[in-house]
């Protein structure tokens, strides 16, 4: 009798194992079989038809349907209100919740939630993040007949940078080099793109600008750089573009451990260049799903080869080192987010 309720018992255990795994097998299944069943999905962009951010974003609408069981075909739908808030609160408010809808979540915005904006309506945290398609490095460029040609030169000598408006880095980033590092820039906005400032330069009302990433010198400014018209004066990120080695980090510019890890908050924005999520309530296989396809995308050699002819970096992170990114940013210390808000409301004010 013994034997036999322990047999019974075995058979009891190993019944609830195996439908333990049927079960997960089922979900797996069922993820690949609502794609197959559900064949349009929307990718939200936070910028307009031909800006950088969509750019990005049409890219991987045109290419991440073939990794996706069912082929589904896809929407671009451009949201450029808010400098890309409106895309993070429509991706975790009213967007659709079942994995379809994708947004591009700028890491700007998840910074304005650490901040307390009150207009930011979603966590950072709870998205379910896919992947980010790039990784981006800033520039301090600096037009050569200026005789601005070091980093030093950036503390001895007023120089007159232009800024598209105060919410961009081009803005931003030069302020906080003022009132962290005791930098000497005159920031000037009204230069709405970098072929605005270049012509500035040339004409000489600015010294050069910041806010242009390196990714944007290789593709656009190529030329006037092998010419010697302009210098890589400086770099900003958590760590150095590592197709210009010898150009200093403004990041080690940073005097106290303070005020490096509020320059690494601001640089956080550069780790998550280009940044996919889905709502939160998405279910754990269908988030799965997407960062398999993600990364298959990413590897693929027709994206690879689309991003060459139009002149996009492709430097990518998975969904969870994009999460762990968007981690970081969450834990940085309150005291060095409040020092970098000081900074940027003194100025923005």
């Amino acid at each position: 009798m013994g034997i036999h309720i322990r047999t019974c018992a075995g058979i009891l255990v190993m019944a609830v194992l195996v439908a333990g795994l049927s079960g997960r097998v089922a979900r797996a299944q069922d993820a690949e079989t609502f794609y197959k069943t559900h064949n349009k999905m929307t990718f939200g962009s936070p910028s307009n038809v031909g800006g950088g951010y969509d750019t990005y974003t049409r890219l991987l609408a045109r290419h991440m349907p073939a990794h996706i069981p069912g082929t589904p075909t896809t929407i671009v739908q451009n949201i450029p209100a808010g400098g890309g808030m409106q895309v993070a609160n429509m991706v975790y408010n009213t967007a659709a919740k079942d994995g379809t809808f994708l947004g591009l979540v700028r890491g700007t915005v998840v910074q304005e939630h650490i901040y307390g904006n009150t207009a930011a309506m979603f966590d950072g945290r709870k998205f379910g993040w896919i992947g980010n398609m790039n990784i981006d490095y800033d520039g301090c460029i600096m037009w050569a007949a200026s005789g601005v040609k070091t980093i030093k030169d950036f503390y001895t000598r007023e120089v007159i940078v232009g800024a598209s408006g105060a919410g961009a880095q081009s803005y931003s980033f030069p302020i906080v080099y003022n009132e962290i590092l005791g930098t000497k820039f005159k920031v000037i906005s009204g230069y709405p793109g970098t072929p605005e400032r270049l012509l500035a330069m040339e004409r000489g009302e600015l010294t050069g600008a910041c806010g242009i990433t390196t990714s944007t010198l290789r593709a656009t400014l190529a030329q006037q750089y092998k010419d010697g018209k302009i210098l890589l004066v400086a770099q900003a990120g958590g760590e150095k573009d590592p197709t210009f080695p010898s150009v200093p980090n403004i990041l080690d510019e940073a005097k106290t451990p303070e005020a490096r890890q509020s320059l690494l908050f601001l640089f956080g924005t550069l780790d998550l260049g280009r940044p996919f999520a889905v709502a939160p309530e998405v279910s754990a296989d269908r988030v799965a799903l997407l960062q398999r396809a993600f990364v298959a995308t990413m590897k693929d050699p027709e994206l690879i080869e689309d991003a060459k002819k139009i002149q996009v970096d492709i430097d990518f992170m998975d969904g969870a080192k994009t999460r762990a990114s968007v981690d970081v940013l969450y834990a940085t210390p309150k005291a060095a987010v409040d020092v970098l808000q000081a900074a940027l409301a003194k100025k923005a004010g």
